[in-house]
């Protein structure tokens, strides 16, 4: 099931550009490259070091500051860049450079890029950067690789018992306390809690609607979100959404399930949005006769999602949150719209 973004391991959007602008956000950017000078937290200095961080793989002790940290995920990179620190090493992600458009603002250094292959993150080049923290919070597929990297640096893996489960404020909580930084993480919480709490206010017609959030990445086959525990799911969820009962009755044991075109019906619901990982998918589906004769699709609230949207619902951050609300939610809410139509 291809729904993460992790590039290279999981290449649905693989050699995708996205330019797309973020008006809440400003700054400057810079060119990944395969050096980057060592930066830190000042205000770390301040705080009572060792800091022990509990996570389902293990802990991470930390012993001083951390002055060179590698970000294995986008959640731990907003994270961190939101409370001021830059990373010496990144995750690539779906986005120019390897760096989503909310985060390049933000990005001042020139971290070097890591890209995920089929076994994973090249482990020596990880070492290479020296780093005395690995922040991998928001890499599901740190339990692969946790032993390795755990033996380079303190190193972070998720809280919960499942991938794409941890709520961005858990990531922004475990990173803050990380780099002595868990007092600025509580407003920056509560602000883009605010932000959201507002955005819902502000579009009533999501309240009580129902969705489905599906990719399409291969010729034959869609996948579709069908678990309420998702973070994807819980950022729409966020907005007054809710999943569609016919995906949520969806058996097995993933967050997603992949369905052939014949069961396409399972997708219909108020909001019906898709991402086609290649362009030339979307004419498939859009011809085929059972998705034509989907109410949502007939009523006009069928949404086909861009790769910096679906990627900002996939991967929900405090940064990725803020584009939603800018750039997904009046699509959604069009289409809600029209669902009652």
């Amino acid at each position: 099931m291809s729904f993460v973004l992790r590039p290279g391991r999981r290449a649905f959007v693989a050699g995708i550009a996205l330019a797309a602008g973020l008006s809440l956000l400003s700054g400057c950017s810079s060119d990944s490259g395969d050096k980057a000078e060592p930066t830190g937290s000042t205000a770390a200095a301040a705080v009572a070091y060792p800091v022990t961080l509990t996570h389902k793989l293990g802990t991470a002790t930390i012993e001083k500051a951390p002055q060179r940290i590698v970000a294995l995920s986008d959640a731990d990179l907003d994270a961190l860049l939101l409370l001021g620190v830059q990373p010496v090493g990144i995750s690539e992600s779906a986005g120019e450079g390897g760096v989503t458009p909310w985060a390049k603002p933000l990005l001042t250094g020139s971290p070097t890029v890591l890209t995920a292959g089929d076994t994973g993150f090249d482990v020596e080049k990880i070492a290479a950067l020296a780093p005395d923290l690995i922040l991998a919070g928001g890499d599901y597929y740190i339990a692969d690789e946790y032993e390795k990297l755990s033996k380079l640096a303190p190193t972070t893996a998720y809280e919960t018992t499942g991938a794409f489960e941890d709520p961005w404020q858990g990531t922004v909580r475990q990173v803050a306390k990380a780099v002595g930084k868990s007092t600025e993480a509580d407003k920056l919480i509560a602000d883009v809690e605010a932000k959201v709490a507002a955005a819902k206010t502000a579009h009533p017609e999501l309240a009580g609607k129902n969705f489905t959030l599906a990719q399409m990445w291969e010729a034959g086959s869609i996948g579709v979100l069908r678990s309420d525990k998702d973070a994807g799911v819980k950022m729409l969820n966020d907005f007054g959404l809710q999943l569609a009962p016919g995906v949520a009755s969806l058996e097995g044991d993933e967050f997603a399930v992949q369905l052939s075109l014949e069961k396409v019906a399972v997708l219909d619901s108020d909001v019906t949005a898709i991402y086609y990982a290649d362009p030339a998918l979307q004419p498939t589906l859009e011809g085929n006769s059972l998705f034509k004769g989907l109410n949502s699709v007939k009523k006009g609230s069928y949404v086909a999602l861009t790769a910096p949207q679906f990627s900002a619902l996939r991967t929900p951050t405090p940064l990725s949150a803020q584009y939603v609300i800018e750039n997904v939610v009046p699509v959604i809410s069009d289409a809600a719209k029209k669902s009652a139509a």
